[in-house]
């Protein structure tokens, strides 16, 4: 049975619950700084051990995994501190905050072979993802030459919280990454080289000093090219919306509807998706699925470290391409 400790505990709360409620798992303790949350997550778990700081839960030698869901700035130190302490390592995006905290992470985990590392990008857990990703995947697209990938966050008082109290926010790793991800693992390919734009116009009457808003065109190495938008003041619901441009398929997956055109011998066809219901559209399944790889090595976990470390160089590239003001190249 896998020891499982969780560290911060906003949307900690659910990877609490995911684990109290898995056979193959004892949660054994949690810690935040914020004492009202401690008190409530205690009452709703009472068997569970209050840690009495982040330390303490990462020295504990009896804890086999780590749940990761502190702010984005503390990331970079607690991973690096777990996997020094042979503990396998579930991390809320980003798992740092630039390439030198990123290159000593992947040199920490590659002297500790046994131990994995995931992230909760959980769009790759969304029925409607997996179905495209299967479609296209099946050629059912013929040749795509242009996706769009948005990210309405739609949710600007979370701005004025923890995000515009650190050194540096970016709304890239803090929201475009699901869209990064998604993409790429759509597509099963990486791309080459990104443009981005970024502003803070429509955040400007909130404390957070960083761009809220940004852009990035990606180029693949079939030419292929990909808009990703991060689009934190948007006055819109909560969505990750996507278009998919393909030479036999156009699919559009937005808030109020979702369909795709198809050319067939009669002409142009129109499939309405809106009233699909996916049942298996489960947040959980990123953090169960790295639960089976841990007990199970020969399974690969659906976010594998690769994918981390891959998806972390396209937004280091986009990052330093609105600074620069140019295109700039990935390097992996």
């Amino acid at each position: 049975m896998l020891k499982v400790g969780i560290i911060g505990l906003g949307v900690g709360e659910r990877h609490a619950s995911i684990y109290e409620n898995d056979p193959r798992c004892d949660l054994l303790g949690i810690y935040d700084f914020d004492d009202k949350k401690l008190k409530y997550l205690k009452s709703k778990f009472p068997n569970v051990k209050v840690y009495n700081s982040d330390l303490e839960i990462l020295n504990d030698e009896k804890i086999d995994l780590v749940s990761i869901a502190s702010y984005d700035n503390y990331h970079f130190k607690q991973i690096l501190k777990a996997i020094n302490n042979n503990k396998h390592v579930m991390v809320e995006k980003p798992i740092c905050l630039n390439k030198e905290e990123l290159s000593q992470i992947i040199k920490a985990k590659s002297k500790k072979k046994n131990i994995r590392i995931s992230s909760n990008l959980i769009l790759r857990a969304n029925q409607r993802m997996v179905d495209i990703k299967n479609d296209i995947s099946l050629s059912r697209f013929g040749d795509i030459y242009y996706l769009e990938a948005d990210y309405f966050w739609g949710r600007i008082s979370k701005l004025n919280g923890w995000r515009s109290e650190m050194e540096y926010y970016s709304i890239i790793l803090g929201a475009a990454i699901h869209m990064i991800d998604l993409v790429i693992w759509m597509l099963g390919s990486n791309p080459i080289s990104v443009y981005a734009l970024g502003n803070r116009i429509g955040s400007k009457n909130t404390r957070l000093e960083f761009n809220s808003f940004a852009v990035m065109l990606l180029k693949f190495p079939n030419d292929l090219i990909v808009k990703i938008t991060g689009n934190g003041p948007c006055a819109h619901p909560h969505f990750h919306g996507v278009k998919i441009f393909g030479s036999k398929r156009t699919m559009i997956h937005n808030f109020s509807e979702s369909y795709f055109f198809e050319r067939s011998r009669s002409g142009m066809v129109k499939k309405d998706l809106s009233k699909q219901n996916f049942k298996n559209n489960k947040k959980d399944k990123i953090i169960t699925n790295f639960i089976d790889s841990i007990l199970n090595t020969e399974l690969s976990p659906i976010v594998n470290q690769k994918d981390i470390y891959n998806v972390m160089a396209v937004c280091f590239a986009a990052e330093k391409s609105i600074t620069t003001k140019q295109m700039v190249n990935v390097s992996y």
